[in-house]
């Protein structure tokens, strides 16, 4: 429900403030993640990007997408309407467009109170403090734990696998007890929105975590609604040089390298 409600606000807010809908200008699907990027009257082009999961590409069809060649035919409405769909190629695009389309609406109106200190600074980690990952941020974690050691990560990449002699490694939510449940901090990556669970995950932990923060590129669209499901930070990335990124994201390369071309932001709700 958390994207269909965001879909249906963001074509409110097009509506209200007489916003010409954009085009679909490019489509890239890289090895990393998956740019949209839209074509907006009187502003520079938006992207949009979504994390390409590995699970979907995985199949030993030699065309993942048959109808590659034509996508910037179709309608900006269809496109974006793909991200209601089961995790797929289609559900990515589609939350790349619904990220691109945010990012145009947030250039035009941005309500939203935006963090301006760093957001560790501003949750006022400390050494007993308590925190749980769902999905592996490897940047934030390398930081976190020179802070605290109570750290549990939930994530089934075998990367994880290797760091359960510094952490408490979980492949699946539900291998989490009830003391690993009660945490000071949930961190959530975008995955989350990809595959299905962040509408578990969220009500899971809106009893037990006093804060609940979902955070990257793949969740860089409007924050209303999550704010209204429980969550208390969102953090998104807007993409400041579209080229440059697109071309990134076709030769396979993600967050590292095209983050010198973007800026992330913090919404808090308020």
């Amino acid at each position: 429900m958390i994207l269909e409600k965001t879909l249906d606000l963001l074509s409110q807010i097009y509506r209200y403030h007489k916003i010409l809908p954009p085009k679909v200008s490019k489509v890239v699907v890289g090895l990393g993640y998956t740019g949209v990027e839209l074509a907006a009257y009187a502003y520079e082009p938006f992207v949009g990007v979504a994390q390409t999961l590995p699970g979907v590409i995985h199949n030993t069809d030699c065309s993942k997408i048959n109808f590659a060649g034509k996508l910037t035919e179709r309608s900006f409405t269809e496109l974006i309407n793909w991200s209601l769909k089961p995790p797929s190629l289609r559900k990515i695009i589609g939350i790349a467009t619904l990220n691109a389309a945010s990012q145009h609406v947030l250039a035009v109106k941005n309500p939203y109170m935006e963090l301006k200190e760093e957001l560790i600074d501003y949750l006022k980690i400390n050494n007993k403090t308590r925190i749980n990952f769902i999905g592996f941020i490897g940047p934030m974690i390398e930081t976190i734990k020179r802070i605290t050691k109570n750290i549990t990560i939930v994530d089934d990449n075998p990367i994880t696998k290797t760091l359960s002699n510094e952490f408490n490694i979980k492949s699946n939510i539900n291998q989490l007890n009830e003391q690993e449940l009660k945490v000071d901090i949930l961190f959530c990556t975008g995955t989350s929105i990809l595959n299905g669970t962040l509408e578990d995950i969220i009500g899971i932990f809106k009893k037990n975590a006093n804060y609940i923060v979902i955070i990257g590129p793949t969740v860089s669209f409007i924050p209303d609604i999550l704010f209204d499901y429980g969550v208390d930070i969102v953090g998104g990335m807007e993409i400041l040089n579209s080229e440059a990124t697109l071309r990134i994201l076709q030769e396979g390369g993600g967050t590292r390298i095209f983050k010198k071309y973007s800026r992330k932001y913090h919404f808090i709700k308020s």
